[in-house]
C-alpha cells in the first residue's frame, strides 16, 4: 500500500517513540525532523510528484524511516541552539596524551552522505529508488 507525504511522516511520527522515547518530549521537533528526514528519503528513491503535487511511498519503509528519525531525532536535539559544539575527535596523541576536539557545529542533515543518514539502510532502500532514464534522442 502506498501513503501519502503527510500520512507517511504521521505514520512516521507514531512509530519512532518505539524507537526513541525521547522523540514524545518535543512534539515540535519530532514533526520537523519526521519531515526533513521523508524529503531526504524522497530525494534518495527519486520519487515523482503525483498530478495532485504529492509523493507516494511504500508503507512498508515507515518503519525504516522511524529508525532514521529516531536516531537523528537524538543528533538534532544535541546541536538545535546551534551553540554548543559538536565534540568530534578530530587527532589524539597516546603517550603526550593530547586529544583535539572539532570546534564547529555539524548541520547532521544537511552535510552528511546519504549513507550516514540512514544509517546503513541505504542497500535496504536501493530496491525502492526509482531509475531516470533520459533520452539524448529526439
Amino acid at each position: 500500500m502506498l501513503l501519502a507525504y503527510n500520512e507517511f511522516v504521521e505514520e512516521v511520527k507514531k512509530a519512532a517513540p518505539v524507537i526513541n522515547r525521547a522523540t514524545e518530549e518535543d512534539p515540535n521537533l519530532l514533526q520537523y525532523v519526521a519531515e526533513e528526514v521523508t524529503d531526504r528519503i524522497s530525494l534518495y528513491l527519486r520519487l515523482q510528484p503525483t498530478p495532485d503535487n504529492d509523493y507516494l511511498f511504500d508503507e512498508r519503509i515507515v518503519k525504516v524511516a522511524a529508525r532514521i528519525v529516531g536516531r537523528i531525532f537524538t543528533q538534532t536535539k544535541v546541536n538545535e541552539n546551534g551553540d554548543k559544539d559538536d565534540t568530534q575527535i578530530v587527532s589524539m596523541t597516546d603517550n603526550g596524551q593530547s586529544i583535539t576536539y572539532g570546534d564547529k557545529v555539524k548541520n547532521y542533515l544537511a552535510s552528511s552522505e546519504d549513507g550516514e543518514v540512514f544509517g546503513g539502510f541505504t542497500k535496504l532502500l536501493q530496491p525502492y529508488r526509482k531509475v531516470h532514464a533520459i533520452s539524448r534522442f529526439r
